[in-house]
């Protein structure tokens, strides 16, 4: 939400996940106000009871230290305007060995409001997809992530613009990208609102329909290997490499809530590491590098849209 605007160029204040962001002659000061959200609470069955076909999924993940609180985000996915026809979690096996006996009671309670836990191997952020992708592979997936307070519109403006264009991923949020020297990604400005640049971003939700990513998409040895931390990189890449495009939802200005006590914790902490060791975490240059080295014909189909302006 814009708050203040003279001029792009000398005086700006936007409201923007949770921080007021002041650009005051091209410098930025970011800083978080005190907002809080209320979470909702779930009276009624949170999945539709007539099922679709094919199913509209929404799928998740979460791991040890945001267990206690995952239970606020999948409140406000229990409770949107458009009903899905599941809701899952996925948990590692590994994680938590005593299964549903080492989760909390306000998690386990959701299960009567159409919340379903399910448990896997550890693909630590894999999970949110990959799993649901092997059990329901003709499904249209909604993924989202574990710290987020979602508006209660999340998934109707998804399968609204799925209903739109079947052929298209759908995202809240994108990072807009560019080539630079013919074979490098880098952040850019804007690009159109579908566009093979359009890095879709998890945190904004997500919508994935059946089929649109690439055969390799599942391949637990590969992306472990090559991407281990960055699985918006890899299924971005999945995504051109099967010749879809990313179309942007909502845009970058729609503001997202983190759930109170959750940002300790995630891969955003780990993915800010500039190693090349993928035991600790890569950067997203490093890995834009690594999947154009694997893919190299994804700067093919990066380069017939850029021939097409």
């Amino acid at each position: 939400m814009e708050i203040m605007n003279i001029s792009n160029f000398l005086f700006s204040i936007t409201d923007k996940d949770c921080h007021y962001v002041i650009k005051f002659l091209g410098i930025k000061i970011k800083f978080k106000h005190g907002y809080k959200y209320v979470c909702p609470v779930v009276k009624s069955n949170g999945v539709t009871d007539k099922k679709r076909s094919p199913e509209l999924i929404v799928s998740l993940t979460s791991f040890p230290a945001r267990i206690n609180s995952v239970e606020k985000t999948i409140r406000t996915l229990l409770t949107q305007t458009l009903k899905p026809d599941r809701v899952i979690l996925w948990l590692a096996e590994e994680q938590f060995p005593n299964k549903e006996n080492d989760l909390p009671r306000a998690l386990i309670a959701l299960k009567h409001f159409g919340l379903e836990i399910e448990f896997c191997e550890d693909l630590r952020s894999y999970k949110k997809l990959i799993p649901t992708l092997k059990k329901y592979p003709q499904a249209v997936v909604i993924t989202t992530d574990d710290d987020i307070y979602y508006a209660s519109d999340t998934v109707e403006t998804l399968y609204t613009s799925y209903l739109e264009d079947k052929m298209s991923v759908h995202a809240h949020r994108v990072q807009h990208t560019k080539l630079v020297d013919g074979d490098k990604i880098k952040k850019c400005g804007r690009t159109p609102q579908t566009s093979y640049f359009n890095r879709q971003i998890g945190y904004g939700a997500v919508l994935y329909p059946p089929d649109v990513l690439y055969k390799d998409v599942a391949d637990i040895s590969l992306f472990k290997r090559l991407l281990p931390t960055h699985d918006d990189v890899w299924f971005w890449a999945m995504t051109v490499l099967n010749h879809r495009k990313i179309k942007v939802v909502k845009g970058e200005k729609e503001s997202v809530i983190y759930v109170e006590n959750t940002q300790q914790h995630g891969l955003c902490k780990v993915n800010k590491a500039s190693t090349k060791d993928s035991s600790v975490g890569i950067s997203i240059d490093e890995a834009y590098k690594r999947i154009l080295e694997y893919y190299p014909q994804i700067l093919d189909v990066l380069k017939e849209e850029n021939a097409e302006k």
